[in-house]
């Protein structure tokens, strides 16, 4: 199941695949499943991938360049920047294959790890520190154009927005960035986001408890035209991992949303959640 994201050229399926977690620090699964996972994937005709420049030290970026190398035709790259972990980012990345295997074993190390992250994250929307990322994302997605590139969850009051809206232009007109858009901390900020030109879609976090909540901005996003990517869409307190299908169902079958991001770094994960979206897919045509 494919559609067009807002008034975007670009037509992901339904089903995007989250990044955040497939080379982090914290990641469960070994190397070799998280590959088998991503090419699965590929195969099974997901097309949109979604990461950021600090997902797993810029590694998840690494990787999925890797992977899509040579089946460029079709794939839907989403990257993002503006957010920043420190000094410590080359020094974590270095120690990461010697600590992993540790990690995988040990929950509360996981956990631990995540929240010390949480902390240490900073944002950063100059123009001129943007450009350096993007130029980053480019070289280690191994693309000549990223197809859709957001900023990292900026405040609505952000400063230099004039500057940083024309860097991405400049950008676009230079053949380096299909579309722009915001990656939203909330709902609030969906809000005001979806009024800024050039911003073609917005990545919000919703689930199937808070979409009544979201049917106002959702509404908006539609009426202007700005594609809309669901993500978190297993928290706020609804349907366990056991019901996916009850979790996604609502946000499928809503016309302004585009995609429904969920993170997977096992073939069993994106099993469960592939027969889930072909079941609500059957049920609609029925």
């Amino acid at each position: 199941m494919y559609r067009r994201l807002g008034s975007t050229d670009l037509e992901p399926s339904a089903l995007g695949f989250g990044c955040s977690t497939i080379a982090s620090l914290g990641t469960r699964h070994p190397r070799q499943e998280v590959e088998s996972t991503l090419r699965e994937a590929l195969d099974a005709g997901i097309n949109f991938f979604d990461t950021a420049d600090v997902y797993g030290q810029g590694d998840s970026e690494r990787l999925l360049g890797k992977i899509i190398r040579g089946k460029r035709e079709g794939i839907i790259v989403c990257t993002k920047a503006g957010l920043t972990v420190g000094p410590m980012e080359r020094v974590v990345r270095l120690a990461k294959p010697f600590v992993n295997a540790l990690m995988i074993r040990w929950r509360a190390a996981r956990t631990a790890t995540a929240d010390i992250r949480r902390r240490s994250e900073r944002q950063c929307f100059d123009p001129e520190y943007l450009r350096r990322r993007i130029e980053g994302s480019l070289r280690r997605l191994n693309v000549e154009r990223i197809d859709l590139f957001l900023l990292h969850n900026p405040p609505t009051d952000m400063e230099e927005r004039s500057g940083v809206f024309d860097m991405l232009n400049r950008f676009k007109q230079e053949g380096k960035l299909r579309h722009s858009g915001i990656s939203c901390r909330s709902l609030a900020d969906a809000e005001v986001w979806i009024e800024q030109p050039g911003v073609a879609c917005v990545q919000v976090p919703i689930s199937a408890m808070r979409l009544p909540e979201a049917t106002p901005v959702l509404s908006r996003a539609e009426a202007r035209g700005v594609g809309v990517i669901a993500r978190e869409v297993f928290s706020g307190g609804g349907p366990s991992r056991g019901l996916v299908s009850d979790a996604l169902s609502p946000l499928l079958r809503h016309a302004a949303i585009g995609t429904v991001l969920v993170g997977m770094t096992c073939r069993q994960h994106l099993r469960e959640n592939l027969r889930a979206v072909n079941s609500i897919t059957a049920a609609s045509r029925l």
